[in-house]
């Protein structure tokens, strides 16, 4: 008798496992006048205690079949590239942004319709703030870039911070893996030894930020080397908006400690 108990309930228990999982494959791309996004590097799928990282979207199902999923939303990550990808069930989905995460405009009830593996191509968004022209160089242990910033959005509250450069023992340079390298953070205004950020206020201007990695601390260079390739260590630019979770990005850029 108990022997046939036990196996009742594995046989239920099975069957309560056995869940049909989503499969549709979803992918897209968040852009800026047909640009990509340059987010964060390392998001929760690389880095699962990326703590200022958050989900560029989240996705509630409005119509279909989801019965076996989740009645909440579902969180959709987005790579430096700006591309997100994910499996889903078919139906129609209302997705939004959570508000004062990503950096560009939030958005809500933005409409997704699922239905086989579907490429939503350019998901158009506008950012806070914009990068053009830059360019880099490095010399004698000084990294410099210099570009065009610039503020598509109209979000008077949503003003200049301050540009960073960061440095990374690996090729994802962002705040998150910075904190096994090196950074330096240069606000709005600053206008001093070489250095040029327009004003917090302002709708942008020429930017120039630059680090001399000669004069990196002993703890710095001992991160960077002990975590990369001896030597080999990445820079990338992040913009930071006031009030708003995280940086936009430049591509990341390979450099070699003096």
């Amino acid at each position: 008798m108990m022997l046939l108990a036990v196996a009742s309930m594995l046989v239920q228990s099975c069957g309560k496992d056995n869940l049909k999982y989503p499969s549709s494959k979803i992918t897209g791309r968040f852009t800026y006048q047909g640009k990509p996004l340059g987010l964060q590097f390392s998001n929760p799928d690389i880095i699962a205690t990326a703590g200022t990282t958050t989900a560029a979207m989240l996705w509630q199902q409005k119509t279909g079949v989801q019965t076996q999923y989740a009645v909440g939303e579902v969180s959709v990550y987005a790579k430096h590239d700006g591309t997100f990808a994910g499996e889903f069930f078919d139906g129609d989905y209302a997705a939004r942004t959570q508000g004062g995460k990503v950096p560009f405009e939030d958005f809500s009830n933005k409409a997704f319709t699922v239905k086989g593996d579907t490429n939503f191509g350019n998901v158009e968004v506008v950012p806070y703030w914009w990068m053009d022209n830059l360019v880099t160089t490095y010399t004698g242990g000084v990294f410099t870039a210099t570009f065009n910033l610039t503020k598509p959005s109209t979000n008077t509250a949503r003003t200049l911070q301050y540009v960073a450069i960061f440095l990374s023992p690996n090729n994802t340079p962002d705040i998150q893996s910075a904190t096994q390298g090196a950074s330096r953070t240069f606000n709005a205004g600053t206008n001093a030894g070489g250095i040029v950020v327009p004003v917090a206020a302002s709708a942008g201007g020429a930017v120039t930020v630059k680090i001399d990695l000669n004069t990196l601390t002993a703890g710095e260079k001992q991160f960077l080397r002990a975590f990369g390739n001896s030597s080999t260590i990445w820079a990338s630019i992040g913009v930071k908006t006031t009030s708003v979770t995280d940086n936009l990005y430049s591509d990341a850029v390979q450099l070699q400690l003096p």
